[in-house]
């Protein structure tokens, strides 16, 4: 599934219309009923509807279903926000058809029209918002500003139709004032202002309605959302006969004293995500402690120049065993002075494995990272804000406002794969692709949770996936991890990996398609129906 911007979804819209001979008026027609059948199916018990609907096809979309709720009968009110005969194109033949059919309207165009707007929330069950859709791009003012503050004030629940009112379609931005919404069913695919924070925070659970827009039309459009079908495609089988060689070797170079957990994280998180053997190499000084830790993992003894700083010698004894392995991680927990550069630089132009770069292998590299080009196999990368801000030399909260674009520049500019982490992490590669993945809650905003999601990753390399696919699968199955854990506070790292096992289980039995209506798909994964299955 591909998620786009709002001109992308343009030109589909009139290519449907145009080359497929689709007509306009029947895709929003579809549109209205996508919309109905999730309210008939999941809100069936709020009778009680209102429906504000805009001068564009945004407020067409809300026509329909207005028209098709009080079929199935519920108590709707609708209320237009243009006068009667102004709508046009194909919003206009829905108006019409309402209109002759005799079905009831307000308009709201005035102060007091807004008065009696919001006396009529109080008697309400739910919003539809069908107010602004993906073509709004300035700030809200006037008395659309005051609607959407009366949406909000009424602290009723809200389904907005296509994209919360208010909401960039393309970049996430707030426009001044925006909806609220408890529930979004967009059409087609995800707009790319869904994904993105702030935007993201507005459009509560986020459902896509098929529409009839034929698939191929989305083939060129390059940001997809990384969806169960897709992550299950990746995964290569694992034969009957197999045995603990022939399911990846994983080596990884980790710890410090004071951050042994890091290693000891994520060597067990590369074999729970599926490897067959596992080896650390860390500072000599730190060995025993992880030994007494770690009892299915060979433990490797690197000298050191200092306590805990692995000493330059040590790269003929990595690369000497990596010779013997399928794919090696650097970074959790290590030592990030001067000296460790120096050793990364070398590893990386001369280990003939693909490679997983973290934590202080990040730090090492700095801002110094032509290094990268030099890799015989395209690195992958997993920096949070924070390291990414430093990698680039701009701040957080810079990087969190444009992150599609810098992890999108910044895996051309050093060929490698990005794994920006975060809310919707972003995952992107050299040839422009990029992937949104939709998993993942507050629960992994806790310390390891990043060593779990680096072993993970080099685990899936390990095992035969491709260094792009499997940053894609690590970081979706990290987050259904996440997902799957109870809400509330109290989580931590072990917590996650315990879960690593019924992700995979709800993975495979999971498609993310609502059971009694295959057109409606949630963009998160269907947890609840599986938790009975999955949950431990």
């Amino acid at each position: 599934m591909k998620v786009i911007t709002a001109e992308s979804m343009q030109k589909i819209d009139k290519s449907t219309v145009e080359v497929y001979g689709f007509p306009g008026a029947v895709l929003m027609e579809t549109a209205g009923i996508r919309v109905a059948e999730f309210i008939l199916s999941r809100l069936k018990n709020m009778q009680r509807i209102v429906i504000i609907a805009g001068p564009g096809n945004n407020g067409g979309d809300g026509i329909v279903a207005a028209r098709l709720l009080i079929r199935a009968g519920f108590e709707v009110s609708l209320w237009c926000t243009v006068k009667a005969g102004t709508y046009r194109g194909d919003a206009a033949i829905n108006e019409k058809f309402y209109l002759k059919s005799g079905l009831p309207v307000s308009r709201l165009t005035t102060q007091a029209d807004l008065e009696m707007f919001e006396e009529k929330l109080q008697k309400a069950d739910l919003i539809v918002d069908s107010l602004l859709g993906t073509g709004a791009n300035r700030d809200v003012s006037g008395i659309t500003a005051e609607i959407i503050k009366a949406i909000n004030k009424s602290d009723l629940p809200v389904l907005s139709v296509d994209i919360p009112s208010g909401v960039n379609a393309d970049t996430g931005e707030l426009l001044g004032y925006s909806v609220k919404a408890d529930w979004t069913v967009t059409f087609a695919s995800p707009k790319l202002g869904l994904m993105l924070h702030p935007g993201a925070a507005k459009a509560g659970e986020i459902i896509v309605g098929d529409i009839n827009i034929p698939e191929k039309l989305f083939e060129k459009e390059p940001v997809e959302l990384l969806t169960p079908p897709v992550i299950r495609s990746y995964f290569p089988d694992r034969p009957i006969d197999a045995h603990k060689g022939s399911l990846g070797r994983v080596l990884i170079v980790a710890g410090s004293p004071g951050m042994t957990g890091a290693a000891i994280l994520t060597a067990e998180s590369a074999l729970k995500g599926g490897s067959g053997l596992v080896y650390l190499a860390a500072p000599k000084s730190i060995c025993p402690v992880i030994e007494a830790k770690l009892v299915e993992v060979i433990v490797i003894e690197l000298p050191e120049s200092l306590p805990g700083i692995i000493d330059l010698q040590a790269a003929e004894i990595i690369l000497d065993k990596a010779q013997n392995c399928d794919a090696l991680a650097i970074g959790p927990g290590l030592d990030t002075g001067e000296e460790t550069a120096v050793l990364l630089n070398k590893i990386i132009q001369l280990s003939p494995l693909p490679m997983v770069l973290d934590a202080g292998a990040l730090k090492a590299l700095g801002s110094d990272m032509k290094t990268l080009r030099a890799a015989r196999h395209m690195p992958v990368l997993t920096p949070h804000p924070g390291e990414m801000a430093r990698l680039v030399g701009i701040s957080a909260k810079q990087v969190q406002s444009r992150r599609l674009e810098i992890a999108l520049k910044n895996a051309s500019f050093w060929n490698c794969n990005i794994i920006l982490k975060g809310f919707n992490t972003i995952i992107t590669n050299p040839e422009g692709r990029a992937a949104i993945n939709p998993t993942g809650n507050v629960s992994l905003a806790t310390a390891g949770s990043g060593d779990l999601l680096t072993g993970l990753i080099t685990s899936f390399i390990a095992q035969g996936m491709p260094s792009d696919n499997a940053a894609r699968a690590g970081a979706y199955v990290h987050g259904l991890a996440g997902d799957l854990l109870p809400s509330g506070r109290g989580h931590s790292a072990l917590d996650v990996l315990a879960r690593y096992r019924n992700a995979f289980k709800c993975l495979k039995q999971n498609d993310g398609r609502f059971a009694d209506n295959p057109y409606l798909t949630r963009v998160k994964p269907i947890i609840q129906e599986q938790e009975g299955k999955t949950n431990a």
